[in-house]
């Protein structure tokens, strides 16, 4: 992550897609994000900046189109998984890319299992994760909240061996660094 990059990672933390797909009501502040930002900076776990490596930002460079994250317990070898796509990313299939990146990342870290929790209503991200090399595990009812209203939350884990069962290659032209 890059704390050059907030007020872009706020643009997509309050795109109202993503504040449905993470069950959200309001909006986050600006200072919030970035002492948050500064938190993930400063800490253990693994934060990634993903880019479309097919598309030029004003700088020339990438273009960044999100973030994933790994909070990382390295006591037993998990980390839960975590992503925001901007909608300059979406509908690309980066989400899949990213997320099976960002596992190749926690896996090299010596990770032994991954896992997260998507709203069952979000069926794009389940996909795009399932596409990734997660596997569901099973779902917890009634704990989320999907435009208002009360959901579940799919549980899918990732251990390496899924990798090589994934349906993605393992090149991409989505990177998170």
């Amino acid at each position: 992550m890059r704390r050059d990059l907030v007020d872009t990672y706020l643009h997509w933390t309050n795109d109202p897609v993503v504040m449905r797909g993470n069950g959200r009501a309001e909006p986050e502040t600006r200072e919030n994000l970035a002492a948050g930002t500064d938190v993930r900076l400063a800490g253990d776990n693994l934060h990634f900046t993903v880019y479309d490596t097919t598309r030029t930002a004003d700088d020339g460079g990438p273009l960044p189109v999100g973030t994933t994250s790994l909070s990382i317990d390295d006591y037993v070898g998990t980390a839960e998984f975590f992503i925001v796509l901007g909608e300059e990313g979406r509908g690309r299939s980066l989400a899949a890319r990213a997320t099976r990146l960002t596992l190749q990342a926690a896996f090299d870290h010596g990770l032994r299992s991954v896992y997260l929790a998507v709203l069952e209503r979000n069926t794009p991200a389940i996909r795009a994760y399932a596409r990734a090399g997660f596997q569901r595990i099973g779902v917890r009812r009634a704990c989320g909240w999907w435009d208002g209203e009360v959901c579940g939350e799919v549980l899918m884990d990732a251990v390496p061996s899924d990798l090589a069962q994934s349906t993605l290659s393992p090149a991409a032209s989505a990177r998170p660094r």
